[in-house]
């Protein structure tokens, strides 16, 4: 007992300045949306529209540096300090490569949301404020990567005081922009992504400079810098073609919902985007226990201790369990509440509530299903999650969605069959995935001993 005391104090040490960094991912667009949604609920629309191709690329892009990550407590975990520098510094280009691609890809989010079916002039206002969030993925995949970095080598605080103080930019910056004041036009929803595009900057900006100034750079590797080799980063992309492709289909998955939203009406659209929102914010809690335990899982598999790797992946999915439970009790009693914090129309309102109310048993299933992919791949697990995320997603999330929807005619609660029903199936294949590696890891022990 006082074994696990201990390890519960280790990982909420660990935990507790990612959660807070998580939620204030979440916090920047929760104020997005509430200043958006008090300016003109169709503005609100327009940029839940048009973060689509964003949205969809950034897990991808986050997928796609995940292995900055598991290595990086690897190499911590095995005591190599002075080899995580070396990681940190093949992934900058990887990321900022991934980033221009990104970018890319968001300048044609007008084209792609016509063929997604999205009317002409919904389409048309949506595509311009997809090619502004564009510009910001390179400066977030480089910020994403070197946070990456510093919570692999367990010292995630510097990232969580940049979030705060991302957060109080990022509030200024909306407020002014989005209803023009000191003499600048009102923007409304353009004028919350270039909001967005200021803070990112910040962001790596400041994180860059606490590596090269305040991290002791030579105790970690940072300097001196090594040469750059495509081949060097063979296992790092290995587990980035693996992770991109798991969190673009979710990620798809999520934003098809979207786009089926679009189809119905423009209140649904924005009672989906408020839902999906405060959903997203009590996700991003579980989430950085997820962070948490799958570094601990990561430390415990470099330093081969495989009683570890399962120790604190079973602690951390039961901390975060016990979390989500009460963080569902509490959006069911306040879903009104955060509806009308969101919106001032009473159609979305009542709409947003009934979602709400309905997803939140969800969200034991998706941070659940998050922490074990993540552990999974920290213990060298790098496929399996993979295919599990891609039947759960595309096979069957996204054709019972539509199912439900059209054919059920369960209309816009439809959307909220689909993120509860998606979700139970992979949590459910990777608490299975999990199992037997443990048994397979135990009967190895057992043979190595006999």
């Amino acid at each position: 007992m006082a074994q696990l005391f201990k390890d519960f104090l280790t990982l909420a040490n660990l935990a507790w300045p990612v959660v807070i960094s998580r939620i204030g991912i979440m916090t920047l667009t929760v104020v997005d949306t509430v200043m958006v949604g008090r300016y003109a609920s169709e503005h609100l629309a327009y940029l839940g529209v048009g973060l689509v191709p964003h949205n969809i690329f950034i897990l991808i892009m986050l997928g796609l540096i995940m292995g900055t990550s598991v290595l990086v407590s690897n190499r911590f975990g095995a005591g190599e300090l002075q080899k995580t520098g070396e990681i940190w510094w093949i992934a900058l280009p990887w990321a900022l490569a991934i980033g221009l691609i990104g970018f890319v890809v968001c300048a044609f989010g007008e084209i792609l949301l016509l063929l997604w079916g999205i009317e002409p002039e919904i389409a048309e206002k949506a595509g311009y404020i997809s090619f502004i969030a564009g510009m910001t993925l390179p400066l977030a995949s480089l910020h994403m990567v070197s946070g990456m970095f510093l919570e692999g080598v367990r010292n995630p605080r510097p990232g969580m005081v940049i979030m705060l103080i991302a957060n109080i930019v990022n509030v200024g910056a909306n407020y002014v922009l989005v209803y023009g004041l000191y003499g600048l036009p009102e923007l409304g929803a353009e004028g919350s992504i270039w909001a967005t595009l200021i803070v990112r900057f910040f962001q790596m900006i400041g994180i860059f400079a606490y590596i090269w100034f305040v991290l002791d750079r030579q105790k970690f590797g940072v300097t001196p810098r090594p040469k750059f080799s495509w081949r060097a980063g063979a296992r790092l992309r290995q587990i980035g073609y693996a992770t991109g492709v798991s969190m673009g289909i979710e990620n798809t998955a999520f934003n098809a919902l979207v786009v089926f939203a679009g189809w119905l009406s423009m209140t649904v659209v924005a009672a989906h985007v408020i839902s999906i929102t405060a959903f997203a914010l009590f996700f991003m809690m579980g989430l950085g226990f997820g962070v948490a335990t799958s570094v601990s899982v990561g430390n415990a598999y470099g330093a081969g201790d495989f009683r570890g790797v399962k120790r604190w992946a079973w602690l951390g999915l039961g901390v975060q369990s016990l979390l989500m439970i009460i963080c569902g009790l509490f959006l069911v009693v306040y879903a009104e509440g955060f509806a009308g914090f969101f919106s001032q129309d009473p159609a979305v309102i009542a709409l947003a509530t009934q979602l709400l109310i309905f997803m939140s048993m969800a969200l034991i299933f998706d941070t659940g299903q998050s922490l074990l992919a993540m552990s999974l791949r920290a213990r060298g697990d790098t496929w399996w999650p993979t295919t599990i995320h891609i039947i759960a997603y595309a096979v069957l999330m996204m054709p019972l969605t539509y199912v439900s929807i059209f054919i059920f005619n369960r209309g816009a609660m439809g959307l909220a069959d689909g993120v509860v029903f998606g979700t139970l199936f992979p949590f459910v294949m990777l608490v299975g995935r999990y199992l037997y590696l443990d048994r397979q890891q135990l009967r190895l022990n057992l043979n190595v001993g006999e």
